[in-house]
């Protein structure tokens, strides 16, 4: 995962390749190094159906960490969360990439 946040990667003297802005590198990079703890409660509703499970377990890490990351994040609010999990459960289940908005695709 680090490695995508290379520092010539990030920014550089000219300006080019700024993916994420300079005060928040060292921010990500602290979140990055924690290890990201799946909840148990999604990871039960994908291994409820087999397919879903299966298709899942191909995805690479980065986007699971993403993904379920983007879902645990609305659980404070129970509608948003339900949308979230459903749409990632019905995705997974045709065994399709969600690319997400804002080319977060390049970092799966």
């Amino acid at each position: 995962m680090l490695k995508s946040l290379k520092q010539d990667k990030l920014s550089n003297s000219k300006g080019k390749n700024n993916l994420i802005h300079p005060k928040l590198v060292d921010k990500i990079r602290n979140v990055l190094s924690e290890p990201f703890v799946f909840p148990d409660n999604i990871l039960n509703k994908l291994q409820a159906d087999p397919t879903v499970w299966n298709n899942y377990q191909q995805f690479s890490d980065t986007y699971k960490r993403i993904r379920i990351a983007y879902i645990q994040a609305a659980e404070i609010r129970p509608e948003e969360f339900e949308k979230r999990l459903n749409n990632f459960i019905n995705k997974t289940k045709e065994n399709k990439i969600i690319t997400g908005f804002g080319g977060i695709d390049k970092y799966y």
